[in-house]
């Protein structure tokens, strides 16, 4: 069907979107490209009663387009002008109808705009044909899946792509006979002809459009019965190891419905829970209501899998379970309060997580996976407020980040402290029973909080929500009195009002005393016969903990000597973040971890020391030192250390002794708990480390994978290792186009590789082309892309060379936008 002409006047209307499109200060920004907040107030105040019937035909073929159709009714307060979004080319929209009429659009700034003449106040019906884009339909040659947050559904289909209206989705997909189709619902009806399945799926509960999902393909369905709840998974697993994985990962999901169910008070709102488990899934996963979605390597663990990785797929099913309540159910209004679905994710899969692993120390967990995570990015130059500004859509996915996912459930945990849990689950309980199938902001649930509690939780939330940057925390000793000061390093003067345990310690003796820090200096007398002063020993403290010279000394030898584990993990990580902040050298903090690795009994806080060895390893390790971590990957008690510190050597090993015990290994295969997917990244790093012997590791390797998915993944990420630089350049060239950076796992790990430590003379090459393609890699990746897209290109370059190709590029952008300069700074350790 041909395109409908525009008339004159609509070409005159078109000229005029575009001039105003372009317009400064004072313009209408309702017609950016975009969505923006302009538009989206305009478009809540007017718009009502909003549903979507689509349709999608889906070829076999991945080379064939995909051809839609939408219904979308609406109610409109008076008659006006509608504008729509797609992000797409004009010549992909067919026809557009307007309450039964052939409408003359414009289409402009990715906006479909339907003239005032064709609307009526109440009931309208907008009608178009489309070919729906491919940036998101995530299509593979056996399968496709949706992946539309936070604004992508504009990328598929015409659509008012704006969190706060929500809307009633009737979907009918087309596709292959031998397929599987999910959606958000139940199938209500499905007929099969000539070779196709025609399928209809009952209407959905009130959804925002990044939350509506469909999956098609060629998968393997499983159910599990829970009462009268039947949970249903969906994947493309062969091993039949990693299958059998489905039970406890069906209990899981169970355990975290009924939590959640139990907690608040209100039954799971949605009318079905499916999880579909997919290969190359960018994220871990994501909260689609009835067709969640999940990475194959998050939930299918190795045969041996660490304590870390059980708890982490524990914490990711209950995560994406708790958004059900939290972002489905009730949704943020706007992005810049995305960060309020996610901090009440994270939150509850720790409470979630609890009970199912007993035997865990959770307040040592807690730490190590929020606390830790959440100083990486707060310390860097790049740091941002948990809740930040939006002011057009198509900017959202640069507001995630570890400062909301993390940064945010260290902030809760201090507010249900100052609160109490009771008053704080109340509070829960009337937030999600106000807006119910609605929205929310933070300002509506720190009212509905700030009502149960005698502390000013708004002043709280002005310091730790609204505001950047975490605190400098400094302890001295003078005549006798402890003091501890926080500093603003922003020179704000900013106080953040926290408690934490520090614990004196004498001779046979210690005390804990709780610090109440919500002013910029405390003071406290030392106890007579104090030896040393440990600080934030119960790790509830935030942000850089300077302690004592002397304390620092005796940290550095005896840090592992502490009994308590959580303590001893939260010095840890004190030293870590006087590590990274320069206070300490490379030297002494490679010491300190090798005094402790023997003997750490915890396998959390090992898992820690392992994580911490790669940077020290590669600025000053040695020969020596990697033969005693050899050793200790084969004598540790714990299995799961030995485990971790064989993969720290295959990431960071240097010494050609090492390189040739790795050979040894992989050739082999005679590790007893290596996964195949550790002998992949092995064989990566030997291509690396011996270029002569490349090609033969290369295809070996190839051959011992079974997993058609995972062949295609090697057959891409292996290119990057080949020692030809005509091949690397080759590869770089690629991944700066868009349709080599669809699967965003392979091309960050192909783009690390161009990158690693052994090519960081020649890789600097790639740093200032890389930057440049940032706000491509942006506009046509998912949220987390840009991100892991500059980390892969800038975390392994230590050089003065490439840390003026970054001066250079940012001298060259001085107004390059903000919130994308931020993720380079975050990466960026030059």
């Amino acid at each position: 069907m041909m395109m409908r002409r525009y008339s004159i006047g609509m070409a005159l209307m078109l000229a005029m979107v575009l001039t105003l499109g372009g317009c400064k200060e004072g313009s209408d920004r309702r017609y950016d490209e975009g969505v923006s907040v302009e538009l989206a107030q305009w478009r809540k105040e007017t718009i009502g009663d909003l549903r979507y019937a689509l349709r999608f035909s889906i070829p076999e073929q991945r080379s064939e387009a995909v051809e839609g159709e939408a219904s979308i009714r609406f109610t409109l307060a008076q008659r006006q002008e509608v504008v729509l979004d797609f992000r797409e080319s004009a010549e992909r929209i067919h026809e557009v109808r307007v309450n039964g009429v052939v409408c003359d659009y414009a289409f402009a700034n990715e906006h479909i705009i339907v003239p005032r003449r064709y609307t009526h106040k109440g009931d309208n019906c907008v009608e178009i044909a489309f070919t729906a884009g491919e940036q998101s339909l995530n299509r593979n040659e056996e399968y496709l899946y949706t992946l539309l947050v936070p604004d992508r559904a504009r990328t598929v289909f015409p659509c008012f792509e704006q969190p706060n209206l929500k809307a009633e989705f009737t979907l009918e997909l087309e596709v292959p006979e031998a397929w599987e189709a999910v959606s958000n619902t139940e199938v209500k009806t499905m007929q099969v002809e000539e070779g196709r399945k025609l399928i209809t799926f009952k209407p959905t509960e009130p959804l925002s459009t990044y939350l509506f999902s469909f999956v098609a393909g060629k998968l393997q369905r499983a159910e599990y019965q829970d009462g009268e709840r039947t949970i249903v998974a969906y994947h493309r697993e062969v091993d039949e190891r990693k299958v059998a994985q489905l039970e406890v990962i069906f209990e899981q999901v169970a355990s975290s419905l009924h939590w959640l169910e139990e907690y608040t008070g209100i039954a799971y709102p949605f009318a079905k829970y499916s999880l579909i488990i997919l290969p190359g899934f960018q994220y871990g996963g994501m909260e689609h209501t009835g067709a969640t979605l999940y990475n194959d390597t998050r939930m299918f663990l190795s045969e041996y899998p660490t304590l870390d990785e059980e708890l982490s797929r524990t914490e990711l099913i209950a995560h994406e379970t708790a958004h059900m309540w939290f972002g489905d159910y009730v949704t943020m209004a706007w992005f810049d309060d995305v960060w309020t679905k996610e901090v009440f994710a994270n939150y509850f899969a720790a409470r979630i997580t609890e009970p199912l692993f007993p035997e865990v120390n959770h307040e040592l967990n807690s730490i190590k996976n929020y606390t830790a995570s959440a100083l990486s990015e707060d310390r860097t130059a790049g740091t941002n407020a948990i809740r930040q500004q939006l002011d057009n859509l198509r900017n959202a996915g640069l507001i995630y980040g570890n400062i909301i996912y993390n940064k945010a459930p260290v902030m809760m945990n201090k507010l249900v402290e100052i609160m109490g849990e009771e008053a704080f689950r109340e509070g829960i309980h009337e937030y999600l029973t106000t807006f119910a199938y609605g929205n929310a902001t933070w300002d509506d649930l720190i009212a509905i909080l700030d009502a149960r509690s005698d502390e000013d939780l708004k002043a709280f939330s002005e310091v730790w929500v609204n505001r950047k940057g975490m605190p400098h925390i400094a302890f001295a000793e003078r005549e006798g009195v402890l003091e501890i000061v926080q500093r603003d390093p922003l020179e704000r003067s900013l106080v953040w009002p926290q408690r934490f345990a520090i614990t004196f310690v004498g001779d046979g003796w210690e005390r804990v005393e709780e610090v109440d820090l919500s002013v910029e200096r405390v003071t406290m007398p030392i106890p007579e016969g104090t030896q040393l002063i440990l600080p934030n020993t119960d790790g509830r403290g935030y942000g850089l903990f300077i302690p004592t010279v002397e304390t620092m000394a005796w940290l550095l030898a005896h840090w592992h000597e502490v009994g308590d584990d959580t303590a001893r993990q939260s010095l840890l990580m004190t030293l870590h973040e006087n590590y990274q902040a320069g206070l300490l050298g490379a030297e002494a903090w490679l010491q300190a971890l090798l005094e402790g690795l023997p003997s750490e009994r915890n396998e959390l806080v090992a898992s820690t020391l392992c994580g911490y060895l790669g940077e020290p390893l590669r600025e000053v390790g040695t020969a020596e030192v990697e033969a005693l971590l050899w050793q200790w990957s084969e004598e540790h008690a714990l299995a799961s250390c030995r485990l971790q510190l064989m993969r720290s050597l295959i990431a960071n090993a240097r010494a050609p002794k090492t390189i040739a015990q790795l050979y040894a290994v992989w050739e082999q295969k005679s590790h007893p708990t290596l996964s195949e997917r550790d002998y992949t990244n092995l064989a990566y790093e030997l291509a690396l480390h011996m270029p002569e012997r490349h090609e033969a590791i290369l295809d070996a390797q190839r051959a011992r994978i079974v997993n058609p998915d995972r062949i295609r993944e090697f057959d891409f990420v292996a290119q990057a290792v080949k020692p030809d630089t005509a091949v690397m350049d080759s590869v770089f060239a690629a991944l700066l186009k868009a349709e080599n950076r669809r699967i965003e796992p392979w091309a960050e790990k192909a783009l690390t590789y161009l990158n690693h430590p052994l090519r960081e003379e020649y890789a600097v090459k790639y740093i200032r082309p890389g930057l440049e393609a940032m706000q491509e890699v942006q506009r046509t990746g998912d949220i987390f892309f840009p991100k892991k897209w500059a980390r892969a290109l800038l975390r392994y370059h230590r050089s003065d060379e490439a840390r003026r190709e970054v001066e250079a590029f940012f001298a060259a952008h001085p107004d390059y936008p903000e919130l994308l300069k931020s993720k380079i700074l975050q990466s960026c350790e030059l």
